[in-house]
């Protein structure tokens, strides 16, 4: 880069094409894609707008809400297997099936978003359905109903 020489300062000339020195030394981009970049503030780590989408999409809010997003997926499959054996009867206002049968398609009896309880009967609600658990002749059945 060329000087030009005042008084024994130096001082750059912006008219040239060489590119100025900054204080900031290049860093890596934080989300992951391996481009170095050369950041105008201190706290820049990201090299544009879509590289922090990205960064935040994939990476603090899945790890964030990790916990949440399984719980969610278990309320949605219990919420599908109900609708399935609600759907399979037509024109009927509650479907009785075999506990084990529920069970045994992937239903997870201890995920619900409610409860309630009439008198000595529990009553455990989904998405959109709720069922309450009862007894047959010693075998233990559910009760499906349309919320």
């Amino acid at each position: 880069m060329e000087e030009i020489k005042l008084k024994n300062r130096k001082i750059y000339d912006p008219q040239l094409n060489n590119p100025l020195p900054r204080p900031i030394p290049p860093r890596e981009c934080e989300c992951g894609c391996g481009y170095f970049f050369q950041p105008s503030r201190r706290d820049k780590i990201y090299l544009n707008k879509q590289h922090a989408d990205f960064a935040y999409n994939h990476g603090k809010r899945k790890t964030k809400n990790k916990q949440r997003i399984n719980e969610e997926k278990i309320l949605n499959k219990n919420d599908n297997i109900l609708a399935m054996h609600f759907k399979a009867e037509r024109n009927i206002k509650q479907v009785d099936r075999y506990y084990d049968t529920i069970k045994a398609e992937g239903f997870k009896f201890g995920y619900h978003v409610g409860k309630y309880e009439e008198k000595d009967t529990e009553y455990y609600y989904t998405y959109n359905y709720y069922y309450r658990i009862f007894y047959r002749n010693s075998i233990k059945m559910i009760k499906i109903f349309k919320r």
